[in-house]
């Protein structure tokens, strides 16, 4: 018996042995330096569109996935720390760019020495305290989300050009083992000028060539072959918002390029934001917290083997790029539109040669059988039209939908009334009846559309009027909106989408009778972006922008 347990305790140190191995043949040997460039709202489709030589040699002779995700919210913070921390948000607690480390709602699960959780710079400096660390970033909302006492060379910049160069200095001055950039001023292309607009990717287009600069710099001081960058963004966007909950919006690209990185290598596992600082320790020989929720994506180095088959279960959906296009859009991004005693033509693009586009006008998710789309058509109610690729390979994209309202027959009854409000500094819904209008008159939806060139920041917007119920039963009414809204039937809330945020939606649900219903929805812009719609559902209507032809002043 005693020499069997011999003989299994040898064995058993033949295999550990092999896997220490093994593990340590897969750990980058000659990585001296991760430098991380991170450009807020650079969404895939804006990257693919844009004119961006640095960025498609990185990809040519890197490694890169387009189906990267990011985490919700979709706003700055919590993205930007996801990086940070290899960690979502239950886990840090920023759930919003309003996060403080001493001022917040939500406590992180745990707390280093100084009570931050613990990020790569934190890491970084646990496992070798000679390493440098290094911060260069546009936005200084950046500089909430990490520990400084653990960064070397920290700089808040006043402008994207700045940033870059300053990054690029910093690197032939300093030699920092680890740098992290934030270069901002693409989410502000997206924010001001829409994305997906001309504007758009000419800030893609000077983001690329920042990127240049630096990948450069660790040349010029000759410490490229020891350096890989990782390429990233926070979020994408729709319209002129971060677009919550939508592909365009929580899809981003990763780009892994330099020392010992497999080139032009696909990622063919599930890439997330976490991974960010969890592939920077790999890369470093970093020890990474127990609370770290990334992986290092591992299979883009060099001499990694391929992760196994059976690990990887189903397929990607196809990246956004491949989703269909429905036109008529506006530059807010919403797709369809209102239709007032004229023609609905509704048309559909895609950019993928091996296969169809499909679609439906039901408001049902196209599929295999669903039609092939080959030239525009007329809707000549109102609908919903959602689209999708379908490859040739198998593949399938996300589809897309447009809202289509065609109305005709209109009185001076159709619509609702509006009343304008303006206020200061405003980070919720106002009590309204304290206030008094600037402005009122009338409109046919619920929507910002009209009423564009009189908001300002603190603006606020109450609507009223009556919605006809065909059906008894429960509908569920949503708004989406930047910043907040309610919306009220018969005096009782049943949406609370309140508070200074991006677009998002949010819905509740109410029992109606058949008849007419009293709706109101209260909306405000705090400030920079706007937008609004509400949508409802029901016995047998599918989810929709509610139309002029039920709303009635009285």
């Amino acid at each position: 018996m005693k020499k069997i347990r011999l003989l299994t305790f040898f064995l058993l140190s033949i295999m550990l042995g092999v896997f220490i191995s093994c593990n340590s043949k897969f750990q980058p040997q000659n990585i001296k330096h991760v430098v991380v460039i991170g450009i807020d709202g650079m969404s895939v489709g804006g990257l693919v569109e844009a004119n961006t030589p640095n960025f498609d040699e990185y990809i040519k002779n890197g490694a890169w996935s387009f189906n990267t995700r990011n985490v919700l919210p979709t706003s700055s913070s919590p993205n930007w720390e996801a990086m940070l921390t290899a960690s979502g948000v239950a886990q840090t607690g920023v759930t919003s760019n309003e996060w403080r480390y001493n001022n917040y709602n939500l406590p992180p699960v745990v707390t280093t020495e100084n009570g931050r959780y613990p990020d790569i710079f934190y890491a970084i400096k646990k496992s070798n305290i000679n390493l440098k660390t290094s911060s260069v970033y546009h936005w200084s909302g950046f500089a909430n989300l990490y520990d400084k006492t653990n960064v070397d060379f920290d700089f808040d910049t006043k402008d994207e050009i700045v940033t870059g160069i300053k990054a690029a200095e910093i690197i032939k001055s300093e030699k920092p083992n680890f740098l992290f950039i934030q270069i901002d001023h693409v989410d502000g292309a997206g924010h001001h000028s829409g994305h997906m607009t001309p504007d758009y990717f000419k800030s893609i287009e000077l983001a690329d060539s920042l990127a240049g600069v630096i990948v450069n710099a660790t040349k010029d001081v000759g410490i490229f072959e020891e350096t890989i960058f990782i390429i990233v963004a926070d979020h994408g966007g729709v319209g002129y918002g971060h677009g919550h909950e939508t592909v365009q919006g929580n899809e981003v690209p990763f780009i892994l390029y330099g020392s010992g990185i497999k080139k032009g290598y696909k990622i063919p596992i599930a890439v997330n934001l976490y991974d960010v600082a969890a592939t920077s320790a790999f890369a470093l020989n970093i020890t990474a917290p127990q609370v770290w929720q990334g992986r290092p994506v591992i299979s883009a180095f060099e001499g990694a083997p391929e992760p196994n088959p059976a690990t990887l279960i189903g397929q990607f959906m196809s990246p956004s790029t491949h989703i269909p296009v429905i036109y008529p859009r506006k530059e807010n991004g919403e797709v369809g539109g209102l239709f007032v005693d004229k023609k609905a033509i509704v048309s559909i693009e895609g950019k993928v040669a091996d296969g169809k586009i499909r679609y439906t006008t039901d408001g049902s998710i196209p599929t295999v059988q669903s039609k092939v789309y080959t030239e525009p058509f007329e809707t000549t109610q109102s609908g919903i039209v959602k689209a999708a690729n379908f490859g040739n390979d198998g593949s399938q994209s996300a589809y897309t939908e447009g809202y289509f309202r065609v109305v005709k027959n209109i009185t001076e009854n159709t619509g609702v009334s509006y009343k304008l409000y303006q206020g200061k500094n405003w980070k919720k819904l106002p009590d309204f009846n304290r206030l008094k209008p600037f402005d009122e008159g009338r409109v046919f939806e619920f929507t910002t559309d009209d009423l564009a060139d009189k908001i300002e920041e603190s603006t606020g917007i109450v609507f009223e009027g009556m919605i006809q119920i065909e059906e008894e039963g429960e509908y569920t009414f949503t708004t989406k909106s930047d910043d907040g809204s309610k919306l009220f039937i018969n005096g009782q809330e049943v949406v609370n989408n309140d508070g200074d945020h991006g677009v998002q939606e949010r819905e509740g649900s109410i029992n109606l009778k058949q008849g007419k219903a009293k709706i109101c929805v209260e909306y405000f812009n705090g400030g920079g972006g706007f937008y609004l719609n509400a949508t409802y559902r029901g016995p047998a209507i599918t989810k929709q922008i509610i139309s002029p032809e039920k709303l009635t002043l009285k």
